[in-house]
């Protein structure tokens, strides 16, 4: 069965998610079904087959019986919110937000594999692979890193990044499964923030460990409204992907860089101090 990011219609998944069932389990039916999710059968029926949608008291319940979480259980409320919809500016609004969410899945990595987070060079070498495929050594790829790292880390990095299937081997080296990898704007990990951590100390030893012209930081203070800052953060993340867009056109690429993208407040709002 396809991931749940492969649909727009949520009654096509449930339809799917049935079929799945009853291939595994021959007794498996939508009465079944209906009394899993604590609702008549005929109701079950109509939701089905799009006479009747699912309100909101139902949201919880379906998405349980799915066996959704986090992501995967927003995503399917959204799915839900888009066919309920009575306007057409909610349905573009709606549909947008699908396209967007599944943007952003297409390359996300799933959270069960967030290890590779756990040290900033695992990353680093992942790209570093992209470079030099036919390096084998891994105290090669560690001596080619900023700061170096030992043989040993690099050799576990390299052994976590083929055991969640990010690299594999070759005849003569490795070579990158995907073209890079992202985490999407929807995430919910401490390995996540750890390694934001761990990149943005990277970032401020670079102001005294790589030559000015070898780098670009900069800073920039503002005094916005919240939705300047929501603006701003869109500004961002379109900024990222062009990056993206750089990279991937990039036929001789020669170093891993690292690029930290920035926006918090630093003082508080009078009004929510009140």
């Amino acid at each position: 069965m396809n991931t749940i990011y492969a649909y727009t219609d949520y009654r096509e998944y449930i339809r799917d998610f049935c079929t799945e069932k009853k291939k595994k389990n021959g007794a498996f039916s939508m009465r079944c079904a209906a009394g899993k999710c604590g609702v008549p059968s005929g109701t079950f029926t109509r939701i089905i087959n799009g006479t009747r949608g699912i309100g909101p008291s139902l949201l919880p319940v379906f998405t349980e019986w799915l066996g959704l979480k986090h992501l995967e259980a927003d995503y399917f409320k959204l799915l839900v919110k888009f066919q309920n919809c009575s306007t057409d500016a909610d349905r573009e609004k709606y549909y947008s937000e699908i396209l967007e969410y599944r943007s952003q899945m297409r390359n996300r990595i799933p959270e069960e594999k967030f290890n590779i987070f756990e040290n900033w060079y695992t990353i680093a070498i992942f790209e570093l692979i992209k470079i030099f495929p036919e390096t084998t050594d891994p105290g090669k790829l560690g001596s080619l890193l900023v700061p170096s790292v030992n043989e040993t880390r690099v050799a576990n990095a390299l052994e976590i990044l083929e055991k969640n299937g990010f690299i594999k081997r070759t005849a003569n080296g490795y070579s990158a499964v995907s073209e890079f990898l992202s985490t999407g704007d929807y995430w919910e990990s401490a390995a996540i923030h750890a390694f934001q951590r761990m990149m943005c100390s990277l970032g401020t030893e670079a102001l005294v460990r790589i030559p000015k012209d070898e780098r670009n930081i900069s800073t920039l203070s503002i005094s916005v409204s919240e939705e300047s800052f929501t603006e701003i953060a869109e500004i961002l993340r379109q900024t990222r992907d062009k990056i993206r867009v750089v990279e991937q056109n990039d036929k001789n690429p020669k170093k891993v860089y690292q690029v930290n993208l920035q926006l918090f407040p630093v003082s508080r709002d009078p009004d929510q101090e009140a």
